[in-house]
């Protein structure tokens, strides 16, 4: 496996992994970004990491450290972890559970969806609920976990304007990808469901199974978190 190293401006350090496919980086990654964050030697170096499917984003205090000196200490635990040195920790077994009503009136997209496969909205509902998948990377916006690898029969592109308005739990798919949104927003991701929870405690490395539930529990569920909400404020 390769890599290389490359400046982000001048207070951050990007590792860009080569030759190998998601699946295969994403317990080198987790476990590189592990690695750094403890590293007493870069404990006050590092201000943030930030992983991805084939990169690893890492800033620091320009103020504590010179960028070559980092680099030099970058190469080390790299290749510590290409080399099994460092023993690559197991993510949990058990991943986390996200009930998810896939009725058309929370899924303004699964009908097209359905059109576009030629499989059935319930065929379409046992592939996606069926499979357990890994979260690659956060971000577009807080808590926004980027989930694969979407079953290549109910793949989509995502839409070529995004809605101005998606609401918050709702699920949908951009290609090999599968998403929750943890708060309304605009998005361009083909919705087929949406899940009463907010799924605010995804990380990079967690897996993600999704759980159909009808549109009475959805709703019964919903208002249940909503009296949960109001009752924490």
């Amino acid at each position: 496996m390769q890599y290389h190293l490359e400046m982000i401006g001048y207070d951050a350090l990007l590792i860009r992994f080569t030759e190998a496919d998601n699946a295969q980086l994403l317990p080198i990654i987790h476990n590189l970004s592990l690695q750094l964050t403890n590293a007493v030697d870069l404990d006050t170096v590092i201000t943030d990491i930030i992983p991805s499917y084939q990169t690893l984003l890492v800033s620091f205090n320009i103020m504590k450290i010179e960028p070559h000196q980092l680099i030099n200490k970058i190469h080390f635990y790299v290749k510590k972890i290409l080399t099994d040195h460092l023993k690559v920790i197991d993510f949990p077994t058990l991943p986390i559970t996200i009930p998810v009503c896939y009725h058309q009136s929370l899924a303004p997209d699964i009908e097209s969806l359905s059109q576009h496969t030629g499989l059935s909205i319930a065929d379409i509902i046992h592939i996606h609920s069926s499979t357990i998948y890994s979260c690659y990377a956060i971000g577009f916006m807080p808590n926004f976990g980027y989930l694969g690898n979407v079953d290549k029969r109910i793949q989509i592109p995502r839409h070529t304007a995004p809605r101005p308005q998606v609401p918050a739990g709702s699920v949908g798919i951009a290609d090999n990808q599968t998403a929750i949104y943890p708060k309304a927003s605009p998005g361009g991701w083909q919705i087929i469901g949406q899940s009463p929870l907010a799924a605010d405690n995804l990380t990079v490395g967690c897996q993600v199974k999704f759980e159909s539930m009808s549109l009475d529990d959805f709703q019964q569920y919903q208002n249940q978190y909503l009296h949960l909400q109001e009752a924490k404020s």
